[in-house]
């Protein structure tokens, strides 16, 4: 192209050359042939010769002029080609630098599969340079084509490459210089080019699109598997789901919805809506409520709307009816669902089944304000009631009554014949206090064998005696449980509103301290409130607490009082007295006795008197050789233990006192209450070898009948009898007549509290066996008594 612009160029600047030639050569042959036609004589020349000439001299300027003109043209001819040859170079170096930037490699291929062009993507697709591509083959691209080795093994094998997911172009599989295979797409056109058949190769990297392919797919499966999980957890749901529409149709229901409200999907989409399971009451009560709130009508959906707009993830309570009429309390979340315009499309409720859980809760309900054995309520539901009557009375300026009431030795059914045993007992005798009570009265058991009755509306102080006396009837009849039949007594006391308190604690209290004041005056009694019952004091309370410490901190000491036979007046015997040392000073046994008692500790420090007196009289008989008898006091409770017997056996044996030596003394009260199981005890006892003493004999009236049945070595007369001996007649006549009565039962007479010589006297002469007190002895300490026997000896 441009040896042809160059051509037409020389062309042009040789016709314009020709024609400056023609015109010059045109005018100097006008300007001869004038000069030779011109006379030398100066003769004018013919007009023939003129026109000739000027003739001539036109045709050379019109010849001039049309050269000029063709050169003009050609020239113009050239600066145009030079023009479209620039904007074809312009346009060719366009395409080739579009070519070259463009992301598709692009090649032409011969029919024989030599490379005859490629662009720069080429280059940066397979990593080659231009050097390694030139005259190579296609197979160095494309090793499907290395087999290829004629124009139609090549058209086989570029129409044999499958379609791309783009349904466009094929795929197929190149080769990088480094040597990776990766996927290509590959769109191929024939062409011609000068004649010559060739083809033109679209090449397209197809590896980031796999790899985005290959994530596009996972993300689906993970879709797919999401959405099958999904369907399988909501099929699978133990909580029922419902999809709703605006109106409140059911759209679609899960086999748990299905087995809640007992209907299956297909009677239940399109065809019901949620107001039919729901509870008609229920709903209209919160209906009512909400529109109160609102200020506004509302319908039954629009509880379902409010709850999803107020309350999303809150779960609310609602009772359903199945469609077998049957009720449920269900669990309900309720949550709009919105389409991408923000318009609520239904709604999504989710609920689960909690009837169990709300008879459950009940019954948790119930077991806090309840007993369990006996279902009476408790001391928690009984505080409440209680401060509701007291609200009603102190309104009404009314009475009330509240009578605390214990089993008397309950604990002796517990462990002779086992807590099933005692448990029936409790169950019997809260059912014949229900009976017996009125229905606006209230029955409750506090724990262990403690009830409470209490009566809200009384007319006077002595209606309360009257119920509180028909409350002791109850007890009358035996107890019969199984094979068992059993006497229950019990002590009762009595507390009035607003005479004995006008809140809760204070007349809980003082019916309290009513009770244990019956226990004291001997059991299966009544006893009301009075001013003269006081409940422990604060110094009380300190001192039962440092009693928990007494023994660990070695504060316990023992003195022994003499026992001196009334004849002879020689030492045969002491009576082991307990003290406390704390702080410096001794506790009078009055003052913490009944402590340990109530709180259980009698039954170590019991022990540790025993033991310690056993090991003393033990030491004693050896050193000085006096057949010393030592009396330890046995109390109530620890009587009352099944291992008393094998306790007193093992410290006999630990410290090696002879059985004979030791004498233990039981109160009289003790035996009177429990004749029988002391006198089973006793009989144990006695078959140690020990000796067993009735102390305080003679308080206990009621038990004269059964002494003949108890395995007893001696009775101690009470210091009561001898306080007006010698000089009441009375009292010395009953003082004989209970020395003469012992004599008659073989049993051995010890008179306590002889304080003057004619005491002494008066039980000498009327045969008493042996005496103590201040006038014979004072009780010393282990040094002191010790010393006195070595005086003695």
């Amino acid at each position: 192209m441009q040896t042809e612009i160059t051509r037409t160029e020389q062309e042009a600047r040789r016709l314009h050359v020709s024609a400056w030639v023609v015109l010059a050569g045109g005018l100097l042959l006008s300007a001869a042939a004038w000069w030779q036609a011109s006379a030398p004589d100066g003769a004018p020349l013919q007009p023939s010769a003129t026109a000739l000439l000027v003739s001539g001299a036109a045709g050379s300027v019109i010849l001039w002029w049309l050269l000029r003109l063709w050169a003009q043209r050609y020239g113009q001819s050239a600066d145009l080609a030079e023009a479209l040859h620039q904007q074809a170079l312009d346009s060719e170096a366009r395409l080739r630098a579009v070519l070259d930037h463009t992301d598709e490699g692009i090649l032409t291929v011969s029919t024989t599969g030599d490379i005859l062009g490629v662009n720069q993507a080429v280059y940066r697709i397979f990593g080659y340079t231009e050097a390694e591509l030139r005259h190579a083959h296609l197979s160095k691209l494309l090793p499907g084509a290395a087999s290829s080795g004629a124009g139609q093994d090549l058209e086989t094998f570029l129409q044999l490459q499958h379609m791309g997911l783009d349904g466009v172009g094929r795929r197929t599989e190149g080769r990088r210089a480094s040597g990776q295979l990766f996927p290509l797409g590959l769109s191929v056109n024939a062409m011609d080019w000068r004649g010559q058949a060739q083809h033109l190769c679209m090449l397209r990297d197809l590896s980031t699109q796999d790899a985005t392919e290959r994530a596009i797919l996972a993300a689906q499966r993970q879709l797919n598997e999401v959405d099958e999980m999904r369907r399988i957890i909501v099929h699978n749901a133990p909580y029922a789901v419902f999809v709703l529409n605006v109106q409140g149709i059911f759209q679609t229901v899960n086999p748990a919805g299905e087995r809640l409200l007992g209907c299956a999907a297909q009677d239940l989409v399109g065809r019901c809506t949620t107001q039919r399971f729901f509870e008609p009451t229920q709903v209209a009560e919160r209906a009512h409520l909400l529109a109160l709130r609102l200020n506004l009508p509302v319908s039954d959906l629009d509880v379902v709307a409010h709850l999803a707009r107020e309350a999303p993830g809150l779960p609310t309570e609602w009772r359903m009816v199945r469609s077998d009429g049957t009720s449920l309390m269900a669990e309900i979340l309720v949550t709009e669902l919105i389409n991408e315009y923000g318009a609520r499309t239904g709604y999504l409720l989710m609920a689960h089944d909690v009837t169990a859980r709300h008879e459950a809760e009940h019954q948790l309900q119930h077991m806090a304000l309840h007993d369990a054995l006996t279902s009476l309520p408790n001391r928690n539901m009984l505080q409440e009631q209680l401060k509701a009557c007291l609200n009603i009375a102190q309104r009404e300026q009314g009475h009330m009554a509240m009578m605390f009431i214990d089993l008397d030795r309950f604990k002796k059914i517990n462990d002779s014949l086992g807590h099933h045993i005692g448990d029936s007992v409790l169950i019997e005798i809260s059912r014949r206090l229900r009976a017996a009570m009125r229905t606006s009265d209230i029955v409750a058991r506090l724990g262990g064998d403690e009830f409470v009755v209490l009566l809200p509306r009384i007319q006077a102080q002595s209606d309360g005696e009257l119920v509180a006396a028909k409350v002791h009837e109850v007890f009358n009849a035996p107890v019969q449980i199984g094979e068992h039949e059993l006497r229950v007594t019990p002590s009762i006391g009595l507390a009035l509103y607003p005479q004995h308190g006008t809140d809760p604690v204070t007349l809980m209290r003082h019916a309290d301290l009513a009770m244990y004041q019956a226990k004291s005056d001997g059991r299966n009694r009544i006893q009301v409130y009075s001013e003269s019952m006081t409940s422990p004091s604060p110094d009380t309370l300190l001192l039962e607490n440092e009693l928990y410490h007494a023994l660990e901190r070695d504060e316990l000491r023992l003195h022994f009082q003499p026992q001196f036979d009334c004849a002879s007046g020689r030492i045969t015997g002491a009576e082991a007295l307990l003290r406390w040392e704390h702080q410096g000073r001794l506790i009078p046994p009055s003052d913490f006795i009944s402590l340990a008692e109530e709180s259980g500790l009698i039954v170590s420090m019991g022990e540790w008197v025993l033991r310690r007196a056993c090991a003393v009289a033990h030491r004693w008989r050896q050193d000085t050789g006096v057949p010393l008898r030592i009396a330890v006091n046995l109390s109530a409770v620890q009587l009352d233990r099944l291992d008393i017997v094998s306790t007193v056996s093992q410290v006999l044996r630990d410290t090696g006192l002879h059985p004979t030596a030791l004498e233990l003394e039981i109160t009289e009260s003790v035996v009177v209450r429990e004749s029988l199981r002391a006198a089973d005890v006793l009989r144990q006892l006695r078959a140690l070898g020990v000796g067993i003493a009735i102390d305080d004999f003679g308080v206990g009236y009621s038990s004269f009948a059964y002494l003949r049945e108890l395995p007893v070595d001696r009775f101690k007369l009470d210091r009561s009898f001898l306080t007006g001996v010698p000089q009441s007649h009375g009292d010395s006549r009953l003082v004989a007549a209970l020395i003469a009565m012992g004599h008659r039962l073989e049993v051995g007479i010890v008179a306590e509290g002889v304080e003057t010589a004619e005491q002494a006297t008066f039980l000498r002469d009327h045969g008493c066996d042996e005496a103590q007190g201040y006038h014979l002895g004072r009780p010393l300490k282990e040094s002191d008594f010790e010393a006195l026997l070595n005086r003695l000896r």
